[in-house]
This record gives structure tokens, sequence and C-alpha cells, in this order.
């Protein structure tokens, strides 16, 4: 059912309908960003959307969606942390993005988004907080690139088999997240040792 809304939404409304449903989906509407990222790609496969113009409309929305809740973190949060307090499923969302705050500092809003619920919340308080916008984009903006090059990719290469990918979204979005993360730090190691190898030479 959600993949036959997002394609209908998709075929009628083609990229700004896309990029206003990544933008205001933070506002409840009921289909994962996963769902959304995944069939953008499977559609992009199909060339029914030219696969770059996909892939930056959805980052465009998400980054949209992240810079909306930081904002409305940083001049109104006060009362909204006061309201989401009272009911029990939001302060737990709170308490577990305080949790990951607390343990990743900054970095904690590029591993958010690699986790549903989280991903909202972290950069509403953060801009609650008044970390300065640029670390925030720098961070969030990032988790937020590596989070879709996944899940576009997981959706473009292996639309076939969708369902099971959407089953099992959020251990192969992980996964991926973690192969990419270990290929980063090993060309970051790599490119620091070869400076050093060059001061010394």
């Amino acid at each position: 059912m959600e993949l036959d809304y997002i394609l209908l939404l998709i075929e009628e409304n083609g990229y700004v309908g896309l990029f206003l449903w990544l933008w205001f989906g933070v506002f409840g509407i009921p289909v994962p960003n996963e769902v959304i990222a995944m069939t953008v790609g499977m559609v992009s496969s199909m060339s029914v959307l030219h696969p770059l113009g996909a892939f930056l409309v959805t980052y465009a929305g998400m980054t949209a969606a992240l810079t909306t809740c930081y904002t409305l973190g940083r001049f109104i949060g006060r009362p909204l942390i006061k309201y989401f307090h009272k009911r029990k499923r939001f302060a737990k969302i709170i308490d577990d993005s305080l949790r990951l705050m607390d343990k990743h500092h900054a970095f904690s809003l590029s591993l958010s988004y690699f986790i549903p619920g989280l991903r909202n919340f972290v950069p509403f308080l953060y801009g609650f907080s008044r970390l300065p916008f640029k670390t925030f984009a720098l961070f969030a903006f990032s988790g937020a690139l590596l989070w879709l090059a996944v899940a576009f990719t997981l959706g473009y290469l292996f639309g076939d088999h969708i369902d099971a990918i959407i089953l099992y979204g959020k251990e192969a979005l992980l996964a991926g997240a973690v192969f990419a993360l270990i290929i980063l730090v090993i060309k970051t190691r790599s490119r620091r040792k070869k400076e050093k190898q060059r001061e010394l030479a």
C-alpha cells in the first residue's frame, strides 16, 4: 500500500511532490523515509525519474526537514519540549536522543539519521541547545547523505526485491552504513599516514 501511494505521488507530482513529501513528512506523514528513499531508487532504475535528479531532490527534501527541526528547536524549543515531555512516547524518544548526544556529541547528528524516531529529535534538541548552524549542517547533512546513498542504492539495484529490503531495511541500512564508515576511516588513516611520511621525508 505504501509503495503504491509513493509511486502515485511521484507519477502525479514529480520532483516537486517528492521534495515536499520528504520535507513535510517529518511532521507526521506515516511513511518511513526508508520506504520513500528505496522506492525512489527503484523508480529511478525504471527510468521514471532521472537517477541523479531524483537523488538530489530527495537529499534536498531531507536536509530541508532537518533544518526545519533545528530551526524549531532554536526558536520555540522550550514550549515544544514541555509539550513532548507530557507524552510518554515522545518523552522516551527525547531521553534516547539525549543519551545518544551525551555519548557521541555532535557526531550523534550523523548517527541519528540511521535511527528512526531519533533522526528528527536530535536536530531539534541541538537547535534548542544553540549548536552553531555550521556544525549542525556539517554533521547532520553528511549523515543524511551517507544514509541516502545506502538506501537509494539498495532500491536502485534491488528494486525487484524491495518488499524484502523494506522488511529488513533497518538492518540493511545499518550494515551499509557500517561498511561505508569503515571505508571512510581506512581512507582517512591512509591519507594521514601518507602526509606524515611526506613530512618525515
